[in-house]
């Protein structure tokens, strides 16, 4: 008999809202410079891969290898935003809207991980990327994986936080999607509804526990341009692309230098996969944060930034 699939993977609990005074000052604590100063306008542009239009944020520059940052199921580029202008200090650094999330269109063919890696190493090829440090987040993780394997050239270094890459096979979508149906008829199905449900510091703890660990300190600017991707017509595909999608047999294969990171208290990723990923590849760095959820970018920035940089140009044996 098959394995019963669990509704949540990891078995992290959610933060008590008293807790986040025992956070840590870093907790929360944006970048510099700050990712509000930037004129975003001015950086984002579009490419067609397939004939549909992807679109992106292109800013910084620099002699060592770009940085290609992949969000999440449900994200969009802003997922990085607290890293973005901090690392663009140092090296040209692209995010895009993964097809049919952000305002990126829908791909013709069925959304598959293997499809998003052939995406990444079109996006590559039409911004004269020849080889980059990707970095990817979840669903991100198992993108950024993908394209290590199929695409080894491309791959300088590779990064990959709170990858939803080996017990997600184990995951039941179904509780998933009925709450995020369920969700878009809340308000936090509009942007008022959003604002003003991020405007509550109770309402806000409860409605972001299972994504971030101290919501109440994160910045409700930043959490709107979290949920700025919520309702993305990619999503049920995504979805099912990433459970069906198995990586576990060929990520020894994986040649690229790799970062591991992920949060203690992983509602969604157990932490337990993290380690064993750093087992089968080969000479991987791992980093735990402790008392922090699935978006360790964007909960402990200044700490994220610096382990990237430093990773980045670190000398390798």
């Amino acid at each position: 008999m098959a394995p019963r699939k669990r509704i949540l993977p990891s078995p992290a609990r959610p933060a008590s809202l008293a807790s986040a005074s025992r956070a840590g000052s870093d907790y929360g604590l944006s970048d510099q410079p700050d990712w509000r100063t930037v004129a975003w306008r001015n950086h984002l542009r579009a490419v067609t891969i397939d004939a549909r239009r992807v679109h992106l944020v292109d800013i910084g520059s620099g002699a060592q290898a770009p940085v290609l940052f992949v969000h999440g199921l449900g994200g969009r580029w802003q997922n990085w935003i607290e890293n973005i202008p901090r690392v663009a200090r140092e090296r040209r650094v692209v995010a895009l809207d993964l097809p049919g999330f952000g305002r990126s269109q829908l791909p013709t063919a069925p959304i598959s991980i293997a499809g998003y890696a052939a995406v990444l190493d079109r996006l590559c090829d039409l911004l004269e990327l020849e080889s980059v440090v990707l970095v990817g987040n979840s669903m991100g993780g198992a993108i950024a994986a993908e394209t290590a394997l199929r695409f080894p050239a491309r791959v300088e270094r590779l990064v990959l936080v709170s990858a939803a890459a080996i017990s997600i096979a184990d995951f039941n979508p179904a509780p998933t999607a009925a709450l995020m149906s369920a969700i878009n008829r809340t308000p936090l199905g509009s942007p008022a509804g959003v604002r003003a449900t991020i405007g509550r510091r109770r309402a806000r703890h409860l409605a972001f526990a299972a994504l971030v660990r101290h919501p109440t300190l994160i910045g409700t600017d930043t959490l709107c341009e979290l949920v700025g991707g919520r309702g993305a017509p990619g999503l049920v595909g995504a979805m099912a692309a990433m459970i069906s999608n198995e990586l576990r047999a060929e990520l020894s294969e994986i040649a690229a230098p790799a970062l591991i990171v992920h949060g203690r208290n992983d509602m969604l990723v157990p932490v337990a996969d993290s380690v064993w990923l750093a087992e089968q590849l080969r000479g991987a760095q791992l980093e735990i944060f402790e008392d922090t959820g699935h978006l360790v970018m964007l909960e402990r920035p200044v700490r994220f930034d610096e382990l990237l940089l430093r990773f980045a140009s670190a000398q390798i044996n």
